[in-house]
């Protein structure tokens, strides 16, 4: 339970500094601002702090629920020790220099979790910016936090004082700000949890650069997600990033693909980029109910035709007006404009026009995108006084001109969303309605005996033991041979057909193309050189049926943070090239595996120019291939490529690290 540390009735400051630079200092005066609870401050060199008496130890203090950290990280551990003897139920360790630092700050670390578990404390951070609650501000950023019902949940300091800015500049109100630093105790599933049962908390947004643990988030977060949205940025998801998360919150802060088909699992809303984050805020704090169709309405054609381009390239579709709608607006519009979608109300519009032809659609199944260009006729606050009129109605505002900030501050008072550009509002409506509904993975390894068998033992499979495996789960593969001797070569190439292929036949994977090891297009006239020319690198060669169709590429692993997953693009050589690739947490259900196909390019690949390719074949394969790493719990797998064509899906060359 994390009550003491977000419901504490006393908070102790240790490190209460009589500088009012000094981080302990501005902490304590954060508190004192806001909590109405017993305060105690922690100076070993004062009689008082901000008129405060002060505590020579924490062990002077009685009946403490949280104490606020901020002293050099080596006294750290000490005081986790008093606060264990003065019965504290929850600790914010503000001090840096832990695990993210080096060796001796990860032992220090290791060390004061240690303490604190003995003591049943609960510790958020180190390395913490602290944390901001309905009833207290005990952080050291600034003390004027309006309250509202967005959760912010950041893993770096830096980012949440900025998105502490973005709530004040933009009057958007906070229910509770947490700062999780380095996550050695409360991790984020356990502030996502408890913000879930929070009844201030509409939505919650997160900065995560890594995962605490990820089989608990993929258990937890599920439940968080159907409560309320769930919205996450993930930091270090390049190489550079990655690296640096590790010197910032020393986190791992592993595939960032991975970490986004984890969102998309529990049901939560990934986006790109903080300027995203902030725009989607405005969608989901709102009353407006956002539809899949969209209706634009504007006084400016350029800005319905460009709007109309984002909304196709979202994915999202242009609602078509009904006939009495139609008949409705052509009494409204002028003569050169007509009632279509867009919605061109034309450059001479005034506010009643805005007004009229919002009634007339105003009970349409869709999201109305209400577009102005302040021009003389019409000014942008006049457009969103008449929005106000269709609050509840699925009203979305774009303004744009002189007077747009006192025209977004009355939609925003209302409660109601409102944009500088069309552009930001497709693209957060787009992720609200691209959400999928939470699922938990429940991943049972049912592995087959005789699979069980071919694998025991094995870091790596043998090519043509990997093909009795795919033939084992039920996966295709072309008709294939293995030749060891020369006097066994034509019996088995009869058997396997022609044309086929000759491959070096390996123990552990190799690239076989890059070494020579792969002959193409062999009749039977060509048959005895071609193995020839295999067989003088390599002992062993497979032959294969060799197959028509196009590559695809399915892949599987198991991550350090969530654990088994596929991934499916192009296949073939191209799959480095192009890295057109959709990731998917195993189990994956059919359904799922024809959403990652869509994704990554896949089907329109398999159905480009009128082919019939079967694409349930390919989603049957990628599933059962989902089920068969978390069997055999494999490490790492690759089907490049996947043969498809009208007759199925081909396993061709299979590589399996165990």
């Amino acid at each position: 339970m994390l009550e003491k540390l977000f419901r504490p009735s006393s908070v102790a400051v240790v490190g209460a500094s009589r500088n009012r630079d000094k981080v302990g200092n501005i902490v304590l005066r954060n508190v004192l601002s806001t909590f109405r609870g017993k305060v105690f401050a922690v100076n070993d060199k004062a009689d008082s702090v901000e008129g405060v008496k002060a505590n020579r130890s924490l062990k002077e203090v009685k009946n403490v629920d949280l104490v606020v950290v901020a002293v050099p990280r080596t006294v750290v551990p000490q005081v986790m020790e008093e606060a264990v003897q003065v019965g504290a139920g929850a600790a914010v360790v503000i001090t840096s220099g832990f695990r993210e630092t080096d060796e001796e700050g990860a032992r220090l670390e290791n060390e004061l979790v240690s303490i604190a578990r003995k003591g049943d404390v609960r510790v958020l951070g180190p390395n913490t910016l602290g944390l901001v609650t309905p009833a207290m501000n005990a952080t050291f950023a600034f003390a004027d936090v309006l309250r509202g019902n967005v959760a912010v949940v950041a893993q770096s300091g830096g980012i949440g004082v900025y998105m502490l800015n973005w709530a004040q500049r933009t009057r958007t109100g906070l229910s509770y700000f947490v700062s999780l630093g380095n996550q050695a105790d409360v991790s984020e599933t356990d502030v996502f949890q408890f913000l879930a049962e929070d009844l201030e908390t509409r939505a919650i947004f997160s900065y995560l650069e890594g995962v605490a643990d990820g089989s608990r988030f993929l258990d937890v977060v599920p439940d968080v997600a159907k409560r309320k949205p769930l919205v996450f940025l993930k930091g270090g998801t390049g190489k550079g990033g990655a690296e640096a998360a590790k010197t910032h919150t020393g986190s791992v802060a592993g595939s960032g693909e991975l970490f986004r088909a984890a969102v998309r699992t529990v049901g939560g809303i990934q986006v790109d980029g903080l300027e995203d984050m902030l725009n989607l805020a405005k969608v989901l704090t709102a009353d407006e109910p956002i539809r899949p169709d969209v209706l634009v309405v504007t006084n400016s054609g350029g800005h319905g035709v460009l709007t109309a381009d984002s909304i196709e390239s979202s994915g999202l579709k242009m609602v078509t007006l009904t006939p009495g709608a139609n008949e409705e607006l052509k009494k409204v519009l002028p003569p050169q404009s007509l009632p279509k979608n867009p919605l061109d109300l034309s450059g001479d519009a005034d506010s009643e026009r805005y007004r009229r032809a919002l009634q007339i659609v105003q009970d349409l199944d869709c999201t109305k995108l209400v577009i102005v260009q302040s021009l003389p006729m019409v000014s942008c606050s006049e457009v969103a006084r008449v929005a106000l009129e269709f609050k509840g109605k699925g009203v979305v505002t774009v303004v744009m001109g002189l007077d747009e900030d006192a025209a977004s501050r009355t939609l925003e008072l209302a409660r109601m969303p409102a944009f500088r550009f069309p552009e930001d509002a497709v693209k957060a409506i787009s992720y609200v309605l691209k959400r999928r509904p939470p699922q938990r993975k429940i991943r049972v390894p049912q592995p087959l005996e005789e699979a069980r068998e071919l694998v025991e033992g094995r870091k790596y499979l043998p090519d043509y033991v990997a093909m009795k495996l795919m033939e084992l789960y039920g996966v295709r593969t072309p008709r294939w041979a293995v030749v060891e001797d020369p006097s066994q070569l034509n019996e088995a190439a009869t058997k396997v057909g022609f044309p086929l292929v000759v491959k070096a036949s390996t123990d552990e994977p190799i690239h076989k193309t890059e070494v020579g090891g792969v002959v193409m297009n062999v009749e039977r006239d060509s048959l005895e050189q071609a193995y020839k020319l295999v067989s003088s690198k390599f002992k062993r060669v497979l032959l294969q049926r060799q197959l028509h169709g196009v590559e695809v590429f399915v892949g599987g692993l198991r991550d350090p943070a969530f654990g088994h997953a596929v991934v499916v693009g192009i296949g073939g050589v191209h799959v480095e090239v192009i890295k057109s690739l959709s990731y998917a947490l195993s189990p994956v259900s059919e359904d799922e595996a024809l959403e990652v196909m869509s994704e990554s390019k896949v089907t329109q690949l398999l159905t480009a120019r009128n082919r019939n390719y079967d694409l349930g074949s390919v989603a049957r394969t990628i599933s059962t291939i989902s089920r068969l790493i978390v069997d055999l719990n494999v490490r790492e797998m690759d089907v490049n490529p996947l043969m498809v064509n009208e007759e199925g899906a081909y396993a061709v060359d299979v590589r399996i690290e165990l």
